[in-house]
């Protein structure tokens, strides 16, 4: 059992993102990626466990999870909604003197429902605002990377060259 999850509401964050919603308008399952996508660049600075779920509330299948480069995607079952099923996790994953979970949701009945059980609630603005703090701490960390890149070759002179050959080879003993 982990220490730290962070459980997010994936459509509420979908909905609360300028820049998401205008690609849902397109194609909802792009803009199911993009978050995705987002969240497993932040997950890669985190310690902990990152969940996202999303609502199938109409899809006549059971509840459905898979796995998205680290990060644990839930699909609701057929009539039950993605808060349901945050808080059933929460229930799940909650002991009270070793477990720290994050629900990301501006759902205020939600928010309600998960403060009583103890987990920490972030709103899904404030988490989009995270997110792009960690964007761009990441995108820092890749430039810092490409500067100082190591040197991939010794400059060496001739007669070091020729002698370390020798060795190789077993010739100076």
């Amino acid at each position: 059992m982990k220490e730290f999850y962070i459980i997010v509401d994936g459509y509420n964050v979908i909905g609360q993102s300028d820049r998401l919603k205008a690609i849902a308008l397109e194609s909802l399952e792009e803009a199911r990626k993009t978050l995705l996508l987002d969240l497993v660049n932040y997950n890669a600075r985190q310690q902990g466990e990152l969940i996202c779920v999303f609502d199938a509330y109409d899809v006549k299948r059971g509840e459905f999870i898979e796995l998205f480069h680290g990060i644990k995607v839930i699909f609701s079952k057929e009539k039950e909604t993605a808060d349901s099923v945050i808080e059933r996790l929460v229930y799940e994953l909650y002991d009270k003197h070793i477990t720290r979970i994050t629900v990301v949701t501006s759902d205020l009945s939600e928010q309600h429902a998960i403060f009583g059980t103890g987990a920490l609630r972030v709103s899904s603005r404030e988490f989009l605002s995270e997110l792009d703090e960690e964007k761009e701490l990441l995108d820092k960390d890749i430039k810092k990377m490409n500067t100082f890149k190591p040197r991939t070759r010794i400059d060496i002179d001739e007669e070091t060259k020729f002698r370390l050959e020798r060795l190789r080879r077993g010739l100076d003993e």
